[in-house]
């Protein structure tokens, strides 16, 4: 009986000090804005470069390769996956040799009526920032957009 008040009486102990313990929280938004900018120097919203999507999908599975992204950004690299699903959907994603971490992807998505959607992005979870592929709503043409992931992350 001894024994088990004592393991009661030291768990009871062990709970309270714990319980004492201060928790303490970091935003999402907090964590990446500590984070340094990789595409600083880039404009907010800048033109895709003709031919690159086209460029993306005919590279192969372990090449290496260097694209131009826009002027006075180029991506060295290595493909480190490319898969082409039954549903129309088309991945590659190139991995930088110059940057550790820092990583381009882009989908292609060909609908059942014939149309094709892009996205893309290039990121790094050691920064703050990314530029996403999307397609202007107004224009209908692809641009690359700057963003920042601590305006992205919902707290």
């Amino acid at each position: 009986m001894k024994k088990l008040l004592f393991a009661l009486l030291l768990s009871l102990s062990v709970s309270v000090a714990f319980a004492q313990e201060e928790i303490s929280f970091t935003s999402g938004r907090d964590k990446h804005d500590g984070k340094p900018q990789f595409f600083a120097n880039l404009s907010q919203k800048f033109v895709l470069k003709t031919g690159f999507v086209e460029n993306m999908f005919s590279f192969r599975k372990d090449e290496i390769v260097t694209i131009t992204v826009t002027e006075g950004f180029v991506f060295n690299g290595k493909v480190i996956s490319k898969t082409v699903e039954s549903n129309g959907l088309e991945i590659i994603t190139v991995e930088s040799n110059q940057r550790k971490g820092l990583v381009l992807s882009v989908s292609k998505y060909t609908k059942p009526d014939g149309t094709v959607d892009y996205m893309g992005v290039i990121t790094s979870r050691e920064f703050s920032d990314m530029i996403m592929l999307e397609k202007d709503i107004i224009t209908g043409n692809y641009q690359w957009t700057h963003k920042n992931l601590s305006q992205m992350i919902a707290d």
